[in-house]
């Protein structure tokens, strides 16, 4: 009877254990969940040299689940607010073909072939001295088939 007893009030202390909110000292900022396309990097210097260029190098992550068609992507930079460029596709081969002004090439594993998978991270090279330290850089990412938004991700350079 005691041991019935016990279980009984274990099980119910577990059940309202369960009911109260886990407090955290965190910002409620900080857990906010990042965006499906983030910026993981922006680099500064020559990949020749070594030397700082304003290289304007950014860095771009799926970091969601979805595994995207590039071709129906397109993204758009920004630099404390004003646009800098236009990438009119997010696959490597066809950015080749189209104008593609402010921006000298992209390239890595997620525009060698039509898809984007998650992981798998894509580097946009603008035009040298777009992007200087400790400006914010956005990018937006955008569906071109709906005209929607996907992905907005803004970091300090």
């Amino acid at each position: 009877m005691v041991a019935i007893t016990i279980i009984l009030a274990l099980l119910i202390l577990i059940m309202v254990l369960g009911m109260i909110p886990s407090w955290s000292w965190a910002n409620p900022s900080d857990s906010d969940p990042l965006p499906p396309i983030i910026i993981i990097g922006i680099d500064h210097t020559s990949a020749k040299t070594g030397s700082v260029t304003y290289a304007s190098r950014v860095f771009l992550l799926n970091n969601g689940s979805t595994v995207y068609t590039n071709n129906d992507l397109m993204a758009d930079f920004y630099r404390d607010r004003w646009k800098l460029a236009t990438v009119p596709t997010l696959n490597g081969y066809l950015l080749i073909k189209s104008n593609h002004y402010q921006v000298r090439f992209i390239k890595g594993e997620g525009c060698r072939s039509r898809y984007w998978n998650p992981g798998e991270i894509m580097e946009v090279d603008l035009k040298d001295g777009k992007i200087t330290p400790g400006t914010n850089v956005t990018v937006k990412v955008i569906d071109k088939r709906t005209k929607k938004v996907i992905s907005t991700h803004t970091v300090v350079a």
